[in-house]
């Protein structure tokens, strides 16, 4: 279960980097995910964590399930993008387009 909480912090970790990335090198929606799947491994590799070898899973050499959980940390990061994404949407769209529609409406309170 420790690990699930890592891989998941990892990944919003992974995220905020990618932002602060993402807003200086403005480019194609490519380069988000190279970014995130660079960050990912780099992540995995500069913390020597294997999901793998925490749950006690074979794989052929330590390396590869090093980067295999980077590539599942950089997932996690993405996963994290679109679940905040959603969520700041709702909030522009339960306030600010109730700002708009009163003012553009000229409505008035009935109560």
């Amino acid at each position: 279960m420790y690990e699930f909480g890592m891989l998941v912090l990892l990944g919003l970790a992974v995220l905020v980097v990618g932002n602060a990335v993402h807003r200086y090198l403005s480019a194609a929606q490519e380069f988000w995910a190279f970014a995130l799947t660079a960050l990912g491994v780099g992540a995995a590799w500069l913390a020597d964590f294997s999901l793998f070898e925490a749950w006690g899973l074979d794989v052929r050499t330590e390396a590869i399930g090093t980067t295999l959980t980077g590539f599942l940390i950089a997932g996690a990061g993405y996963f994290w993008h679109e679940v905040l994404r959603f969520f700041a949407g709702l909030a522009r769209k339960f306030t600010d387009e109730a700002k708009t529609i009163e003012k553009t409406e000229q409505l008035r309170r009935v109560a």
